[in-house]
């Protein structure tokens, strides 16, 4: 190409562009895009003018069944077919059919119905919508099942679903849901382990941990013993995961000692009972005598734990001030049983038989429970501890307030799940716990009925 020839063409590019620049200036509607009517009417008017506008179509079907005409389903289904043969992959073409379906669901026909929650399918899957329409479908379809084939694949919505199970009296629903979340929690933290750092993995504990979450514990606690962090950087859960740890003795706790002597999330309790797990006598006195409410009644744990300690090493004084340090609030269960061990370790026979009879007595007396509504109700979470001198505990619980759905509740010994069920007006559990020492938890699953009002149930 010659070099005239170049100009030629750059002149004519030039000139063209000139053109059309004018020809927009003069014609400035040419900018602006035409926006549809509306009201029903116009917009089909519209829509035969303009057959490719799906927004319009959608618009239409969401509309349809609000018309006045007669043949306003037909029109529904046709607006909704025409929308979504323009738009395929759109999910506004659904959005309005399944919008006015659901809003007069009960003038539907089973056909179309069907026709609704197909179309609705698809949305389900996003979490935002999920979340805004599962309490509403079920309301609408009773169909749980569905819900639950159709839900995201997320951990938190197996929770909604548990959530709305067990508020509507679908304890078999309840009970499976629980364990898939267990399960995908599991999942989650196996694709997640080998790369992710232990605050993420954290993230996955859930707000109370049970025996059958200690597959879980035990992984993070050894993901923690494997991988450095930053003390600082580590969430609240790790209060949650190291506490039950102690608690149960799952090992090891050796990844939570960059935690001992530097701020982290646990607390100063937390840390000195971790510290008597690892044998490190010395750091749990140092965050004893740093702690600014060492004397606490969350303190008295510590002070058993540290008075076993001590007799293990065969120190009876130290032993014995443990003891009394523990008592301060008086001879509680958890003390007189852990004056029996200590007393055994000291080869103290005497002792720990004073301890025993004390123990069989305290069996006899009626029940309290720490409880935050009553010390013989259940309104939520309810706890004790109780010295057990056969093989199992009856637990006796009666409603006294409720609606149609009975309370559903949980029992836990030494936080492995041991009974379980509704308790239509009064309701007996058995459970085998074994001689000694357990805490019990009860747990009430549905805690409110269906106007707001809070279920209690009473225990003895």
């Amino acid at each position: 190409m010659t070099r005239h020839v170049r100009q030629i063409l750059l002149s004519v590019t030039a000139a063209t562009g000139v053109v059309l620049v004018t020809t927009l200036l003069l014609n400035r509607e040419l900018l602006e895009t035409p926006k549809a009517p509306a009201g029903l009417d116009d917009s089909a008017a519209w829509l035969a003018e303009h057959p490719a506008d799906w927004l319009t179509a959608a618009a239409i079907t969401d509309a349809s069944l609000d018309a006045s005409t007669q043949r306003r389903f037909d029109l529904w289904h046709a607006a909704h077919a025409h929308a979504k043969r323009l738009a395929p992959y759109r999910r506004n073409a659904d959005a309005g059919f399944v919008r006015a379906g659901l809003f007069h669901w009960y003038e539907l026909a089973p056909r179309d119905r069907a026709e609704v929650l197909k179309a609705a399918a698809p949305l389900m899957r996003e979490r935002q919508f999920f979340g805004g329409m599962h309490v509403a479908l079920w309301q609408l379809t009773r169909d749980f099942a569905w819900l639950h084939a159709n839900a995201p694949e997320t951990t938190e919505a197996r929770i909604w679903l548990r959530d709305l199970a067990v508020s509507r009296g679908l304890f078999g629903e309840y009970r499976m849901l629980r364990e898939d979340i267990r399960t995908r929690r599991m999942k989650e933290f196996a694709a997640q382990r080998a790369s992710a750092d232990p605050a993420t993995l954290l993230e996955l504990v859930p707000d109370r941990l049970t025996a059958a979450d200690e597959p879980l514990v035990l992984g993070i606690l050894e993901e923690l013993d494997r991988k450095p962090f930053d003390p600082e950087q580590i969430g609240g859960r790790a209060e949650i995961v190291v506490d039950y740890a102690v608690r149960h003795d799952i090992q090891p706790l050796t990844g939570i000692l960059p935690m001992l002597d530097t701020p982290s999330k646990l607390r100063d309790v937390t840390r000195a009972r971790a510290a008597l797990d690892l044998n490190n006598a010395s750091a749990a006195t140092r965050i004893e005598i740093a702690s600014a409410v060492s004397g606490a009644a969350e303190w008295e744990p510590y002070f058993l734990d540290r008075a076993l300690f001590e007799a293990r090493r065969r120190d009876a004084t130290a032993a014995d001030a443990y003891l009394l340090r523990a008592a301060v609030r008086g001879l509680s269960v958890p003390v007189l049983a852990a004056g029996e061990q200590a007393a055994i370790l000291l080869n103290n026979g005497k002792a720990a038989e004073d301890y025993r009879g004390q123990l069989a007595a305290r069996a006899k007396e009626p029940r309290t429970w720490s409880s935050s509504c009553g010390a013989s109700e259940l309104c939520g979470v309810a706890s004790r501890d109780e010295y057990v001198t056969g093989e199992t505990l009856r637990l006796e619980l009666t409603t006294t307030q409720s609606d149609e759905t009975p309370p559903y509740v949980e029992v836990y010994v030494d936080a492995a799940l041991r009974a379980e069920g509704e308790v239509r007006d009064s309701r007996a559990f058995e459970v085998r716990t074994g001689p000694g020492l357990h805490t019990i938890e009860l747990r009430l699953i549905n805690t409110h009925t269906r106007n707001g009002t809070q279920r209690r149930v009473k225990i003895s």
